[in-house]
């Protein structure tokens, strides 16, 4: 079901300007009739992304200004308590991320609470015609918020192609659920968290994305763009559409419009303010030229999804450029197979890449996931020359079978 069909994009002249920013919001509400809206909220809670510690300019994270903009907007509406609240990824500690992005220090001069969701108590919420998991656990400060305003980050993605405000919900899950949302299809657990929780309204920080490569090595897109909407269905698909993509190729979209009785081929969000063709954009997509790419290392290609292919030529471009491909030639190189259709020949050298490869599982290393992460993808290749797992891979693997193993039974 479509809350709102009406997205308000607005293109912006100075990003760095406070007050060009509080204009752009309060203009935004205007158009969409929010003022009424929040007039009678006394709490809201604000989900930034903010996944690691990187600059905002670097368009991996949200905006701090852009926050202090929405917070004095809100407060000259009348909201009392705002409350930050995130997860960052796994193996990243939520408090030093917040620091490091200046979080911490906006939280202290705003008098704004601070909740690690990574560390909240939980709440088991139904999901309705679910593509995974039928319940998934959600953080209780997000489930118990009065008013929930979600503020994802304009990027790309390796696994998903594009990484919006349903993506960015994955930082309302406890660690352990992030995980298993990369160990049982990554997709299709966007979109059952999506149909289990939803937001009262998204702020879309297109002020720096990010394009090529993202989240994390892709390159600053100096979009200078606001998007605002009360339905994180829409506003994805106006900013895929935004971003020159074809949403109908972002799998999680497409698997919630199914879940929602939407055609995604048919919606069209209603653009306010500003038409896509104001905006001017066009995002470079995730590329995964990988056969031949690296000496000593073959691949075998076997119709893999974008998120494996993604995930392995993130790693091995991040090996490559830190030497580690250097020492994986000096013992031999190594064979890498991923996709459903590689039928790799078992050797001491063989990595086998995502869960489409759970099947040959015992010719060689085996990486879990639907896709793993590429941080995961590194760390487990390393295991050839005997490095210590530095990301957590042999407890990945660990959990990963287990979850298949009672799958299977």
């Amino acid at each position: 079901m479509i809350k709102d069909n009406r997205v308000v994009a607005r293109k912006l002249e100075n990003i760095e300007s406070l007050g060009e920013l509080e204009e752009a919001l309060r203009n935004a509400f205007d158009l969409i009739d929010l003022q009424d809206e929040l007039s009678v909220v006394s709490s809201v809670v604000i989900k930034p992304n903010v996944c690691w510690g990187e600059d905002w300019k670097t368009g991996g994270t949200t905006c701090p200004q852009m926050v202090e903009a929405l917070v004095n907007v809100l407060r000259e509406i009348g909201v009392e308590r705002v409350t930050l609240a995130e997860g960052s990824m796994v193996g990243v500690n939520t408090i030093d991320s917040l620091t490091k992005v200046g979080f911490a220090d906006l939280a202290k001069n705003l008098n704004l609470g601070i909740v690690d969701l990574n560390e909240d108590e939980t709440v088991k919420m139904d999901v309705p015609d679910h593509h995974v998991f039928e319940k998934i656990e959600i953080a209780r400060t997000i489930v118990d918020s009065e008013y929930f305003i979600n503020m994802p980050v304009m990027k790309t993605h390796i696994n998903t192609l594009v990484t919006l405000s349903m993506k960015n919900l994955k930082g309302t899950i406890p660690q352990k659920w992030k995980k298993r949302l990369h160990y049982m299809g990554l997709d299709g657990g966007i979109a059952d968290l999506a149909s289990a929780i939803s937001p009262d309204l998204i702020v879309m920080d297109g002020l720096v994305g990010q394009e090529g490569m993202g989240p994390l090595t892709g390159t600053p897109a100096y979009a200078k763009v606001l998007m605002i909407s009360r339905d994180q269905f829409a506003i994805d698909v106006a900013a895929t559409m935004a971003m020159g993509f074809d949403p109908s190729e972002v799998k999680h979209l497409s698997m919630y419009a199914a879940q929602h009785g939407v055609d995604i081929n048919l919606f069209r969000p209603v653009l306010v303010g500003s038409s896509l063709s104001d905006l001017n954009l066009e995002f470079e997509k995730p590329h995964f030229a990988l056969e031949g790419a690296y000496e000593g290392v073959e691949i075998l290609w076997g119709d893999p999804c974008s998120g494996c292919a993604g995930a392995l030529s993130v790693a091995l471009e991040r090996m490559e450029k830190a030497g580690e491909l250097d020492d994986i030639r000096k013992g031999g190189g190594m064979t890498v197979a991923l996709g459903k259709d590689a039928n790799p020949q078992e050797n001491d050298r063989l990595i086998l890449v995502g869960r489409c490869q759970h099947k040959n599982r015992n010719m060689g290393i085996f990486i879990p996931g639907c896709p793993p992460p590429g941080m995961i993808v590194r760390d487990i290749i390393l295991k050839l020359n005997n490095a210590r797992s530095e990301y957590g891979g042999d407890a990945f693997i660990k959990e990963a079978e287990e979850l298949y193993k009672n799958e299977e039974e």
